[in-house]
Protein backbone atom coordinates (compact mmCIF):
# COMPACT_ATOMS: atom_id res chain seq x y z
CA UNK A 1 0.00 0.00 0.00
CA UNK A 2 2.47 2.83 0.72
CA UNK A 3 5.04 1.31 -2.00
CA UNK A 4 2.38 1.93 -4.45
CA UNK A 5 1.54 5.16 -2.98
CA UNK A 6 4.90 6.19 -3.82
CA UNK A 7 5.43 4.66 -6.74
CA UNK A 8 2.01 7.09 -7.78
CA UNK A 9 3.16 10.06 -6.46
CA UNK A 10 6.90 9.81 -8.51
CA UNK A 11 5.35 9.86 -11.80
CA UNK A 12 3.66 13.84 -10.92
CA UNK A 13 5.29 16.93 -10.02
CA UNK A 14 8.38 16.73 -7.57
CA UNK A 15 5.85 18.36 -4.80
CA UNK A 16 3.52 15.90 -4.87
CA UNK A 17 6.11 13.50 -4.39
CA UNK A 18 7.31 15.76 -1.12
CA UNK A 19 3.92 15.65 0.14
CA UNK A 20 3.34 12.45 -0.33
CA UNK A 21 6.35 11.16 1.55
CA UNK A 22 5.16 13.50 3.90
CA UNK A 23 1.69 11.66 4.45
CA UNK A 24 3.44 7.52 4.45
CA UNK A 25 5.63 9.05 7.07
CA UNK A 26 2.75 10.65 9.50
CA UNK A 27 0.88 7.53 8.41
CA UNK A 28 3.94 5.24 9.06
CA UNK A 29 4.19 7.16 12.64
CA UNK A 30 0.63 6.43 13.72
CA UNK A 31 1.06 2.75 12.56
CA UNK A 32 3.91 2.40 14.77
CA UNK A 33 2.14 3.92 17.85
CA UNK A 34 -0.55 2.37 17.19
CA UNK A 35 1.38 -1.14 17.51
CA UNK A 36 3.34 -0.20 20.37
CA UNK A 37 0.11 0.47 22.24
CA UNK A 38 -1.12 -3.01 21.13
CA UNK A 39 1.81 -5.02 21.86
CA UNK A 40 1.73 -3.40 25.32
CA UNK A 41 -1.80 -4.40 25.89
CA UNK A 42 -1.02 -7.86 24.97
CA UNK A 43 2.12 -8.05 27.04
CA UNK A 44 0.99 -6.26 30.33
CA UNK A 45 0.08 -9.85 31.69
CA UNK A 46 3.21 -11.51 31.69
CA UNK A 47 4.60 -8.28 33.12
CA UNK A 48 4.93 -6.83 36.71
CA UNK A 49 5.77 -3.49 35.13
CA UNK A 50 5.63 -2.65 31.22
CA UNK A 51 6.02 0.92 29.27
CA UNK A 52 6.67 2.66 25.92
CA UNK A 53 10.65 4.11 25.97
CA UNK A 54 12.02 5.72 22.77
CA UNK A 55 11.36 8.20 21.06
CA UNK A 56 7.66 7.81 21.58
CA UNK A 57 8.03 7.97 25.16
CA UNK A 58 9.66 11.48 23.71
CA UNK A 59 6.24 12.16 21.87
CA UNK A 60 7.78 11.90 18.34
CA UNK A 61 4.89 12.83 15.71
CA UNK A 62 6.54 10.18 13.70
CA UNK A 63 8.85 7.52 15.39
CA UNK A 64 9.98 4.46 13.20
CA UNK A 65 10.59 1.43 15.71
CA UNK A 66 8.55 0.60 19.28
CA UNK A 67 11.10 0.88 22.49
CA UNK A 68 9.38 -0.89 25.41
CA UNK A 69 10.98 -1.40 28.99
CA UNK A 70 9.43 -4.41 30.85
CA UNK A 71 9.90 -6.00 34.30
CA UNK A 72 8.61 -9.59 33.10
CA UNK A 73 7.15 -11.96 35.57
CA UNK A 74 8.39 -14.66 33.35
CA UNK A 75 10.41 -13.87 30.36
CA UNK A 76 10.31 -17.12 28.69
CA UNK A 77 5.97 -17.15 28.49
CA UNK A 78 6.30 -13.41 27.75
CA UNK A 79 8.44 -13.97 24.54
CA UNK A 80 6.19 -16.99 23.86
CA UNK A 81 3.29 -14.47 23.84
CA UNK A 82 5.56 -11.79 21.53
CA UNK A 83 6.70 -14.53 19.15
CA UNK A 84 3.04 -15.06 17.90
CA UNK A 85 2.76 -11.99 16.68
CA UNK A 86 6.01 -11.41 15.53
CA UNK A 87 9.89 -12.53 14.57
CA UNK A 88 13.01 -12.46 16.95
CA UNK A 89 15.77 -11.35 15.47
CA UNK A 90 18.13 -11.27 17.83
CA UNK A 91 18.45 -11.47 21.76
CA UNK A 92 20.03 -11.79 25.26
CA UNK A 93 19.65 -11.32 29.04
CA UNK A 94 18.71 -7.69 29.13
CA UNK A 95 16.86 -7.01 25.65
CA UNK A 96 15.36 -8.45 22.55
CA UNK A 97 14.61 -7.53 18.66
CA UNK A 98 11.68 -8.47 17.47
CA UNK A 99 9.86 -7.71 13.70
CA UNK A 100 6.32 -7.09 13.94
CA UNK A 101 3.93 -5.80 11.21
CA UNK A 102 7.51 -4.44 9.49
CA UNK A 103 8.34 -2.94 12.41
CA UNK A 104 10.82 -3.34 14.80
CA UNK A 105 10.69 -3.60 18.60
CA UNK A 106 13.31 -3.46 21.15
CA UNK A 107 12.42 -5.05 24.40
CA UNK A 108 14.40 -3.73 27.30
CA UNK A 109 14.14 -5.94 30.65
CA UNK A 110 14.75 -4.79 34.26
CA UNK A 111 14.28 -5.28 37.72
CA UNK A 112 12.42 -2.26 39.51
CA UNK A 113 16.35 -1.00 40.95
CA UNK A 114 17.36 -0.47 37.84
CA UNK A 115 13.74 0.99 36.25
CA UNK A 116 14.47 4.42 36.30
CA UNK A 117 18.05 3.92 34.73
CA UNK A 118 16.45 1.61 31.73
CA UNK A 119 13.55 4.41 31.33
CA UNK A 120 16.23 7.45 31.22
CA UNK A 121 18.64 5.04 28.75
CA UNK A 122 15.88 4.09 26.39
CA UNK A 123 14.36 7.14 26.54
CA UNK A 124 16.87 10.22 25.82
CA UNK A 125 18.02 11.36 22.43
CA UNK A 126 21.38 10.18 22.08
CA UNK A 127 23.18 13.75 23.56
CA UNK A 128 21.23 14.32 26.50
CA UNK A 129 22.20 10.57 27.45
CA UNK A 130 25.89 11.48 26.94
CA UNK A 131 25.28 14.66 28.59
CA UNK A 132 24.04 13.14 32.18
CA UNK A 133 26.98 10.06 31.33
CA UNK A 134 29.80 13.31 31.05
CA UNK A 135 28.06 15.23 34.26
CA UNK A 136 28.14 11.94 36.52
CA UNK A 137 32.13 11.06 35.54
CA UNK A 138 32.80 14.60 36.46
CA UNK A 139 30.94 13.71 39.70
CA UNK A 140 32.83 10.35 40.14
CA UNK A 141 29.96 8.14 39.05
CA UNK A 142 28.82 5.92 36.52
CA UNK A 143 25.54 6.50 34.30
CA UNK A 144 24.49 3.29 32.77
CA UNK A 145 20.81 1.53 31.88
CA UNK A 146 21.59 -0.67 35.11
CA UNK A 147 21.89 3.12 37.04
CA UNK A 148 24.33 5.33 38.63
CA UNK A 149 27.05 3.90 40.66
CA UNK A 150 30.30 5.14 42.52
CA UNK A 151 33.12 4.39 39.88
CA UNK A 152 35.48 4.19 42.99
CA UNK A 153 32.73 1.38 44.64
CA UNK A 154 30.80 0.30 42.47
CA UNK A 155 27.66 0.88 45.21
CA UNK A 156 24.62 1.70 43.60
CA UNK A 157 23.52 5.75 44.17
CA UNK A 158 20.40 5.70 42.18
CA UNK A 159 18.22 3.75 39.33
CA UNK A 160 14.91 3.31 41.34
CA UNK A 161 13.12 6.19 39.06
CA UNK A 162 14.49 8.38 36.60
CA UNK A 163 13.73 11.76 38.83
CA UNK A 164 16.26 10.10 41.24
CA UNK A 165 19.19 9.73 39.11
CA UNK A 166 18.72 13.71 38.10
CA UNK A 167 19.02 14.46 42.05
CA UNK A 168 21.76 12.36 42.88
CA UNK A 169 23.59 14.28 39.84
CA UNK A 170 21.97 17.76 40.87
CA UNK A 171 20.39 18.27 38.08
CA UNK A 172 16.80 19.56 37.17
CA UNK A 173 14.18 16.89 36.17
CA UNK A 174 13.84 16.94 32.34
CA UNK A 175 10.55 14.79 30.82
CA UNK A 176 11.50 12.76 28.14
CA UNK A 177 10.21 15.10 25.16
CA UNK A 178 12.54 17.82 27.32
CA UNK A 179 15.81 15.86 26.49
Amino acid sequence: MFLLFIEIAMHRQNKLFKLSILYLIMKRGEHVLALAKRIVKQLKPFCKRIEIAGSIRRKNPNPGDVDIALIPKNKGKLEEKISKIGKREQGGEHESTWRVEGIKVELYYTNSEEWGATLLAYSSKKGAGIGLRIIARLKGFKLSSHGLFNRKTGKRIAGKTEREIYRALNRKYKEPWER
